[in-house]
């Protein structure tokens, strides 16, 4: 395992904590961690400092900081088996180095960071069956603990809910989002290992310790998981003290407009998918009578699938002393069961024609002129990257986007 470059931070007398919040995806994650960033400076009030990149509300894209292998092709592995132009370790440690200087220098004593892209680290999701990428998990989970500074005490914290659940929910945000377009079948035998939760908690447990990696019920946590990461988590029992975060965060589509863009998408190559969710949150609230169907496993199939992970997951209670997850009633489910029809002619054209809408919005186009030459310019003159950082960084870019709402 490489040594980071940055070994000169040196603790103060007072030991920094550390608390990494690893997910896993579906589990509220986008909700807490908008939480987290308008409330920073209420938060360092109580010793608490929150970790992310300027302007974002995570550290998702340090994790996942695309490096060009060899051919060219990108690569989003911590360990890549191909050279890369910069080792990610220096990347995430540099990261967690400069936090932990600005939290030290503002008086904290706990610094926390956020990101469900690190759980099991999901990179088969991205252009699924891609050999070039290495899978192995625990190697990447070493190197982020190499990047981690040794004097610094770390805590995983990490939310489950029910496998089958999670399995849906999981599978709708990567078609939406472009990233797959099969059936959901399919999808189970790409994220199988993720559903295995013992399996991938016990790595982080070899990694960080036992005693500091620990699971709690996403279940549990309901109705409102931040209120239980506060108390439970970050033990501060006030949370009326801090501002709340918005109510409307990563909802969920409706199964007719998943279905359209899964089938949409099968045709387009995955570099030239797009995603734009506020978009398709207006074509979701102009579709009439919209299905409610979305239950993608079939009673059968979503027992079998609980039957098969019932050991992972009676060893995952015992090692990590949790609730049970709630009961799957079989014959409850298959008296309600009703299959998805499938899209109708009359829909898609609907879909189609509620889209294309949308998308002529001048704010949206103007939006996208701006993404697009941002792309080209990252990719084709590599030296204005500094720059398109710097805006980034200073907030200028949103400031311009906010500016371009006004023509929506």
């Amino acid at each position: 395992m490489p040594v980071v470059a940055y070994v000169g931070y040196r603790a103060r007398k007072r030991q920094m904590k550390l608390i990494l919040h690893i997910g896993t995806n579906k589990t509220g994650t986008t909700a807490l961690q908008q939480f987290l960033s308008i409330n920073r400076k209420k938060l360092g009030k109580h010793g608490i400092y929150y970790a992310t990149p300027p302007d974002t509300h995570n550290f998702n894209s340090v994790v996942r900081a695309p490096r060009r292998s060899m051919d060219g092709a990108p690569s989003w592995a911590l360990l890549p088996r191909y050279h890369l132009v910069a080792r990610q370790d220096e990347i995430l440690g540099k990261f967690f180095v400069d936090h932990l200087v600005h939290a030290e220098r503002e008086g904290a004593h706990t610094l926390v960071a956020s990101s469900e892209a690190l759980y099991c680290m999901p990179i088969h999701l991205h252009n699924p069956g891609d050999k070039n990428v290495c899978v192995d998990t625990l190697a990447q989970i070493e190197c982020l603990r190499a990047a981690i500074p040794s004097s610094v005490n770390c805590r995983i914290i990490c939310y489950v809910r029910r496998p089958d659940q999670y399995l849906e929910s999981l599978y709708t945000q990567c078609v939406k989002q472009g990233m797959f377009t099969g059936e959901i079948a399919e999808f189970v035998n790409i994220v199988d290992d993720m559903l295995d939760y013992h399996r991938c908690l016990s790595m982080w447990q070899k990694v960080f310790g036992g005693s500091n990696t620990e699971a709690r019920v996403y279940e549990t946590a309901l109705p409102n998981l931040i209120h239980d990461f506060l108390r439970y988590v970050l033990h501060l029992q006030e949370s009326s003290l801090f501002a709340k975060a918005s109510p409307r965060v990563n909802e969920r589509l409706s199964r007719d407009l998943i279905e359209s863009i899964r089938l949409l998408n099968k045709d387009i190559p995955c570099s030239k998918r797009t995603f734009d969710q506020r978009i398709y949150a207006l074509v979701d609230e102009r579709i009439a009578d919209p299905s409610s169907n979305h239950e993608y496993l079939s009673p059968d199939e979503r027992a079998g699938l609980l039957s098969r992970l019932e050991p992972s997951m009676k060893r995952l209670r015992t090692e990590f002393a949790l609730p049970a997850f709630p009961q799957f009633d079989y014959e409850a489910a298959k008296a309600a069961w009703r299959s998805y029809p499938g899209l109708s002619f009359e829909r898609i054209q609907e879909i189609e024609c509620h889209y294309k809408d949308a998308q002529a919005h001048m704010g949206f186009r103007l939006e996208r002129v701006f993404k697009r030459i941002a792309s080209i310019a990252r990719r084709k003159l590599p030296f204005l990257s500094f720059v398109l950082d710097f805006v980034r960084a200073s907030g200028m870019h949103r400031i311009l986007l906010v500016a371009v709402k006004r023509f929506k």
